[in-house]
């Protein structure tokens, strides 16, 4: 009889080792999900319970609490603070979140997210820019533009905006640029002068809520303000999966709406689990939220084993949506030992249905 061999606990590295071993990204990723979904649970239920801020912030990533406050504190109030120190000391266990960054970008690494976004801007014809002729560019990405310098004269860039950014890979295709020799009559060809431009129209900005790189903004996209410019592109790649509540996961669909302008397109991609092993979410009822609830037109969408990929369009004028309350909360859909994952999403009314 073959000897079972008992699971490995996940230890974290040393610090200057590379992470390398696809089973422990994957490992990594998972269990910084769990805990910090754990961890957000466990400090509102320490709010709840009448513990300070103070309290709570006495108690640094590393799980350690300053004596001061741990001395003057009730046993109720202890309790609940040893559950947050618990699942803080779980996420140092696997290396926090630096480690979990370096698991993000070798996980990106076997897809990469900036090939696929170029791609489809590039079949649209976007890379070249947008036309500056009609201020809703509704028509742009149902054909391609041809090349000549006049149109290029009369088009703008595209803006783009990438949240949770973790390479530079779209910053980059953004500064790359080319040599062309100038078009010039016969007799000035002797004089001719090579001039330097852009490869692609592209305007990004890249945010993260932690940086790791000091060309990618440390912003939190929830606090960015909804500008007097919108966006024309969205990447949201990996993110909404790492948002621990269903209700933000929401607030981050709607936001991304409302931060594109009429006509802008939303990358979205997530882990195929949320959508196939939640005991609250198919893939037809996400796609419900994302064209019934949110608003967006459903583009296009493909899968890979492991991703789901959605190109989402904000509709030219939002049509009249009727609110469906079952939006707004969690029901199980699915029951059953197989459907361990929790991943919901539910929205607020009032956010979507706002003005942009």
């Amino acid at each position: 009889m073959v000897k079972k061999r008992k699971p490995q606990p996940i230890a974290p590295p040393p610090q200057s080792s590379a992470l390398r071993s696809r089973k422990r990204a994957r490992q990594v990723t998972t269990l910084f999900h769990k805990y910090t979904q754990e961890l957000d649970l466990a400090i509102d239920r320490a709010r709840e319970g009448g513990c300070s801020e103070e309290q709570l912030s006495s108690i640094d990533s590393a799980g350690n609490e300053s004596k001061r406050i741990n001395g003057s504190i009730s046993s109720e109030h202890k309790v609940l603070l040893d559950e947050v120190k618990k699942w803080k000391d779980k996420i140092s266990e696997i290396g926090g979140r630096e480690e979990y960054q370096r698991a993000s970008q070798l996980n990106t690494s076997l897809f990469s997210t900036s090939k696929w976004v170029l791609g489809v801007l590039g079949r649209w014809g976007w890379l070249d820019g947008l036309s500056t002729d009609d201020p809703s560019d509704s028509e742009q990405h149902q054909q391609r533009q041809h090349k000549s310098a006049q149109k290029k004269k009369s088009r703008r860039d595209v803006r783009l905006l990438e949240i949770g950014a973790i390479n530079t890979q779209l910053l980059d295709a953004a500064a790359r640029k080319r040599v062309e020799r100038a078009q010039l009559v016969e007799d000035e060809k002797d004089n001719a002068t090579n001039q330097v431009e852009r490869v692609h129209r592209l305007q990004v900005k890249a945010i993260d809520l932690r940086s790791t790189n000091p060309r990618i903004e440390q912003k939190d996209f929830f606090e960015l303000t909804l500008s007097e410019q919108p966006y024309d592109v969205l990447v949201n790649s990996m993110v909404i999966n790492c948002v621990t509540t269903p209700e933000q996961r929401g607030r981050m669909l709607t936001l991304c709406y409302n931060q594109l302008r009429p006509g802008g397109v939303c990358f979205l991609t997530l882990p195929k689990l949320c959508l196939i092993q939640s005991k609250y979410m198919t893939r037809s009822y996400f796609e419900q939220i994302l064209t019934k609830g949110v608003g967006f037109e459903l583009d296009s969408t493909k899968d890979s084993p492991k991703l789901a990929f959605f190109v989402l369009k904000r509709p030219e004028s939002k049509p009249v949506q009727v609110w469906n309350e079952k939006f707004a909360r969690t029901t199980t859909i699915n029951k059953g030992k197989k459907f361990r994952n929790t991943f919901a999403v539910t929205l607020d009314q009032t956010e979507v249905t706002r003005d942009r």
